[in-house]
C-alpha cells in the first residue's frame, strides 16, 4: 500500500500544472475548428433557403397582383410593391429585382440554390 507521503505527492491541492491546461485548450480548439465552420455553413444554407422562399413568394404575389389590376409590368410598379416587404425578403440584405418574369435577389441567384422541386422521391443513398 501506498502511504500518504505518495499520495499527497500525486494528489495536491496546488492546481493544475500547465500541461494539463495546455492539454483542455488544445482539446477544445480542434472542437471549435470543427464546430464553427459546421455552423456558419447551416446559417448560411438555411438564409439562403429562406430568401430563396421569400423570392418565390414575392414573384407570385407580384404576379397575382398585376393579374387582378389588369397590368403590365413596370419597374416603378414592381419597386412600389416589394417597399412593403423590403426589410424581410432576404435575411442577408440582397438586393430583389424583377427581371423576365422571374424575381431575383443578387446574393442568392437562382443556380446557387438547390431546387428540391426537380429531384425524384427517391431516398439518397448514403
Amino acid at each position: 500500500m501506498m502511504n500518504s507521503t505518495r499520495l499527497g505527492k500525486w494528489f495536491n491541492d496546488r492546481g493544475f500544472t500547465l500541461i494539463e491546461v495546455l492539454a483542455v485548450l488544445v482539446i477544445l480548439s480542434i472542437i471549435l475548428l470543427i464546430a464553427v465552420p459546421t455552423f456558419t455553413a447551416s446559417i448560411a444554407k438555411a438564409n439562403a433557403e429562406v430568401c430563396h422562399a421569400n423570392v418565390e413568394e414575392l414573384e407570385r404575389a407580384y404576379e397575382r397582383y398585376l393579374v387582378l389590376e389588369q397590368l403590365d409590368h413596370e419597374e416603378h410598379f414592381f419597386t412600389d410593391f416589394s417597399m412593403e416587404f423590403a426589410d424581410t425578403i432576404c435575411p442577408e440584405d440582397g438586393i430583389v429585382s424583377y427581371f423576365e418574369g422571374e424575381v431575383n435577389c443578387d446574393k442568392h441567384s437562382v443556380e446557387d440554390d438547390h431546387d428540391y422541386e426537380d429531384e425524384e422521391d427517391e431516398v439518397p443513398y448514403l
